[in-house]
């Protein structure tokens, strides 16, 4: 089954904060995230979604806004 872009997107961010819950923000990599996925999704596939580590947290952060505090001590803006 092929998911459109926004579903894709839903299923990366899901598994990114189930880690960033599990293990910390610091601890969301592309390589984790797409092992994580419920669906198949490959490293390079998260990475065309979210380039780098700090554009994935950010999007965790929207997820799940209680990340916010482990994004400030990352150097992010939340």
């Amino acid at each position: 089954m092929r998911l459109e872009p926004d579903q894709r997107r839903a299923v990366i961010i899901t598994a990114a904060v189930r880690i960033a819950k599990e293990s910390g923000l610091a601890k969301v990599t592309h390589g984790d995230v797409a092992k994580r996925c419920t669906v198949a999704t490959s490293t390079a596939l998260v990475r065309h979604y979210f380039p780098e580590r700090g554009v994935m947290w950010t999007a965790v952060i929207a997820a799940a806004p209680e990340m916010a505090d482990q994004g400030r001590e990352l150097g992010l803006k939340c």
